[in-house]
């Protein structure tokens, strides 16, 4: 069992609208190793992002923490006074944020982006600078002549190679990825996805991979969590959830998507939509749109995450029934 580098407990947040407040994250725990990857799936409008978000306390304007701790090395991140927050912010912890190979400044060269990433943290010589990010550029296969170059240059694999290069620059612990291959095709793709493990092995970072697509997390994660209207709702190993999912709603995902051998089968998919997080449903959030929902589904609380043992956990009180 390797070092807990960073525990989330209950962790609550949301924002605050005319009408109320919009939970998008309700009551989420886990826990990261030192050097482990924890893939986070669901659908879209599910809380990933604003997960992400409150973790590294980058929640703005109506969003906001309502409850739980972000234990990150021991240091609550979510009672932490902002300074002390933003002195480990991109030293100890950085994010690689959705649709980040549009977030480069289109009239900065790459160069100039990467060192100003470090002179905004460190103390140091334009020189060292200008060494690190040479570096980190070689690290994700970039050549250094690059540095000159400007965004509308590279390529969208390229770009996305270079937020990563920008996130890591200063050798951060955590490195939280929000569905970082969005908008890239299947074989930059893949290449992105190799290019985060073989940079987890070197430096020996720990990753938070969120996407919608649970297929790109199978092989590389260590652990899946499965989101859905603000909650996990199952956890575990990553190979043994794929290949035994307990959840309905995991069912559904793993169905929504072809397998690349064996026979032809059909494909599924989740009829309905993710219920308003303003409103939920009374009792399992996911019973409007489960097959298997009895009335004892739709009436309470909802089941918590229960300890299935081998490190699986699943909110359901159907399981065991539906395998």
């Amino acid at each position: 069992m390797s070092e807990t580098m960073l525990e989330v407990k209950n962790l609550k947040a949301g924002y605050d609208t005319a009408k109320g407040c919009v939970r998008a994250v309700d009551g989420v725990s886990f826990t990261l190793g030192r050097g482990e990857f924890l893939g986070i799936a669901g659908e879209s409008g599910c809380g990933k992002s604003t997960l992400a978000y409150a973790v590294m306390r980058l929640l703005r304007d109506n969003a906001r923490i309502e409850s739980g701790s972000v234990l990150f090395k021991g240091k609550d991140f979510a009672t932490l006074p902002a300074a002390q927050v933003e002195a480990h912010r991109w030293t100890d912890m950085a994010m690689v944020f959705q649709s980040a190979m549009n977030a480069l400044n289109p009239v900065l060269s790459i160069g100039a982006q990467l060192t100003d990433a470090v002179h905004a943290h460190r103390k140091v010589r334009k020189a060292e600078a200008e060494a690190m990010a040479v570096e980190m550029l070689k690290l994700v296969d970039i050549n250094a002549d690059r540095l000159k170059s400007y965004p509308h240059q590279l390529s969208g694999g390229m770009k996305q190679r270079v937020m990563i290069a920008m996130a890591l620059i200063l050798k951060p612990e955590l490195l939280i990825m929000d569905e970082p291959t969005t908008a890239l095709d299947v074989v930059v793709q893949r290449s992105i996805i190799e290019k985060i493990e073989d940079l987890r092995s070197r430096l020996g970072f720990s990753v938070i991979f969120i996407t919608h697509d649970l297929s790109l997390l199978v092989e590389i994660s260590d652990a899946l969590a499965i989101m859905y209207a603000g909650r996990i709702v199952e956890y575990g190993p990553a190979r043994a959830l794929f290949s035994d999912p307990r959840h309905p709603y995991t069912k559904g995902l793993m169905n929504s998507f072809p397998s690349l051998s064996g026979p032809i089968t059909r494909m599924g998919g989740i009829e309905g939509r993710a219920p308003d997080l303003l409103t939920p449903p009374p009792g399992c959030r996911f019973s409007p749109r489960c097959p298997y929902a009895t009335d004892s589904c739709r009436s309470g609380d909802g089941p918590a995450l229960r300890d299935l043992g081998d490190g699986r956990s699943c909110a359901c009180t159907l399981e065991g029934g539906l395998r």
